[in-house]
């Protein structure tokens, strides 16, 4: 085996006496480690601390392999108490070892810290050179791609993959999947469908989630028809049926909608919730009266719907919230309403959120003013949606105020969405909006992006309103935000013009702690410093520019010096 000639190799380098010492502890904590159930008082006595090398416990691992459960003890406990670093190669033998033993959980455990510690090429080469046979090879690097694509890290996958073709292993069909998932959920669908095409060439049969993932991937692409066409050919499941029935109930062909749910019949698939709901809200869309109370019918039939109707409401509004049938959970809504029956705070929460998230503009304002009304509480959740809705909808005339109101009543946004608000309101010289929401944002301990602060920053300097300036300064300094540099030297500017020199010379040691200085800046408070007869202070920060080697050009720098002549 590998594992033995690794140790084996090694050995013909040491001097014969330390061969012998050293074959002689292996052999001595082999046995202890398989034949003694009280291992572990038994070797606190060798003191191995200062012997255990990783070269040493590769030769326990292969006299130990045979028990695998017993050799991974070992390996974490010589980490634990002997403080044993193994090497990368000893690490990839012991991954090696659980794996075949099914012991997946130690494997994984190993395998999460060697990802963050090494690159995916060289934990590859290693994983290679720590495995015999090709059988091995793929088992163990196919848990490699698995570990990289169960974190997301989906470029270190696909060259896991493209590594195991080179060496000429398969993956298996979970690996794969796994890694496509990541894929279709990163939105990566060209990466998705690249990535698809090859695992067919190499000759790896796709399974049931496999085909579930394609179609979630046509569906993203909006290729409803090759998803059809697939089902035509028999490559089926109620994943890929409950897409197409989605898409017919989207486009209001329902009677479409109808076949595909007889074809499940006739497969012998599962019908949900999620199926009927489909073609329910194509039809409250459409206002087709009869297809509503047909489905209705049905699904109350199959126990997917309550008996009475409107019994459970809140819960059903709620189920279909989630699964973005709007038109649907607005019928049961309004029906509720008309019938006066008491939902809970959290159906309203979930209404306004698939409003919002539907760009339904009219519905979720109307729905707000309801909830305020009413005074229900409301998840963070679905204003944080209503909000984003706000910030997104430029023409809606009363939005400020809307979202000032949802301020004062203890919400606080998201900081970037306010930022991009505030910003629109910049371009729309709206100021005394911008400078409302600035406090928030900073009352609140939040941090406003650079751009917002700036413009209004600027905006007070140009209508010499320096006492906001330094007001707004000394919040942003509390809160650890900053302006831009061209913004900080319009700020220096401003307050050299007032007069305000001890309040320049604040601001500019801040900029440069903050390391946001230039040959302006300096020029700027030199010349300032000159003109109020601090030539000391104004020489220092000359020096102080030229070892900065902020020296500004030929023109200029001649105009500063004539300053101290003045």
């Amino acid at each position: 085996m590998l594992l033995h000639k690794a140790y084996s190799t090694a050995t013909s380098n040491l001097n014969w006496r330390t061969q012998i010492n050293q074959i002689q502890m292996v052999s001595q904590i082999s046995s202890i480690l398989i034949q003694r159930h009280n291992w572990v008082s038994l070797l606190l006595n060798l003191n191995l601390s200062s012997k255990l090398t990783p070269f040493l416990f590769l030769q326990i691992l292969y006299n130990t392999q045979s028990h695998p459960q017993i050799s991974v003890n070992f390996f974490n406990w010589a980490v634990s108490n002997l403080k044993f670093k193994p090497d990368l190669i000893s690490q990839c033998h012991v991954i090696q070892v659980s794996l075949r033993a099914g012991l997946t959980q130690s494997a994984k455990t190993i395998l999460d810290s060697l990802v963050q510690a090494h690159s995916s090429e060289m934990l590859v080469e290693t994983m290679v050179r720590a495995c015999k046979g090709k059988s091995s090879q793929s088992d163990v690097l196919s848990f490699v791609l698995e570990c990289y694509s169960r974190k997301g890290l989906f470029m270190e996958a696909l060259e896991v993959y493209r590594k195991m073709k080179v060496i000429g292993c398969t993956p298996s069909v979970h690996a794969c999947n796994t890694l496509l998932d990541v894929l279709q959920r990163g939105n990566k669908t060209k990466l998705a469908w690249c990535f698809y095409g090859s695992m067919l060439r190499i000759g790896i049969l796709p399974d049931k989630f496999t085909c579930s993932l394609v179609a979630h991937t046509l569906r993203l692409d909006g290729k409803f028809e090759r998803i059809v066409k697939l089902l035509d050919m028999g490559i089926c499941n109620s994943v890929m049926y409950n897409s197409v029935v989605d898409y017919y109930g989207r486009i209001g062909d329902l009677e479409a909608a109808f076949c595909r749910i007889n074809e499940m019949h006739n497969r012998k698939l599962d019908t949900s919730f999620s199926t009927y709901s489909s073609i329910l809200d194509g039809a409250c869309k459409c206002r087709k009266v009869e297809v509503i109370e047909r489905v209705m019918s049905i699904m109350m039939e199959k126990g997917l719907l309550p008996k009475p109707l409107l019994s459970e409401c809140g819960s059903t509004i709620q189920k279909l919230c989630h699964l973005g049938k709007v038109n649907a959970a607005t019928m049961f809504f309004k029906k509720a309403c008309d019938e006066k029956i008491l939902l809970w705070d959290a159906t309203y929460g979930c209404m306004l959120k698939a409003f919002s998230k539907q760009k339904r503009v009219e519905e979720a304002i109307s729905l707000y003013r309801v909830i305020i009304e009413k005074g229900i509480t409301i998840k963070n959740s679905a204003y944080h949606a209503f909000v984003d809705l706000l910030c997104e909808e430029e023409q809606l005339e009363d939005r400020y105020g809307i979202l000032r109101e949802i301020m004062r009543r203890g919400f606080s946004p998201c900081t970037s969405n306010l930022c991009k608000f505030i910003s629109s309101l910049c371009a729309e010289r709206k100021w005394q909006e911008v400078e409302e929401l600035l406090n928030v944002i900073l009352e609140n301990g939040l941090l406003p992006d650079s751009l917002s602060c700036c413009s209004l920053v600027e905006h007070y300097c140009s209508i010499r309103q320096i006492d906001k300036v330094i007001a707004l300064h000394g919040k942003l300094e509390k809160s650890g935000a900053s302006l831009d540099l061209t913004t900080y030297n319009v700020v220096l500017d401003g307050l050299v013009k007032e007069g305000r020199i001890e309040d320049s010379i604040r601001v500019f040691d801040y900029m440069k702690g903050l390391k946001l200085v230039n040959s302006a800046s300096f020029t700027v408070m030199i010349r300032a410093l000159c003109r109020a007869k601090e030539l000391r202070k104004a020489m220092k920060l000359h020096d102080e520019m030229l070892n900065m080697e902020l020296k500004p050009d030929k023109a200029t720098y001649k105009r500063l010096i004539l300053e101290f002549k003045q």
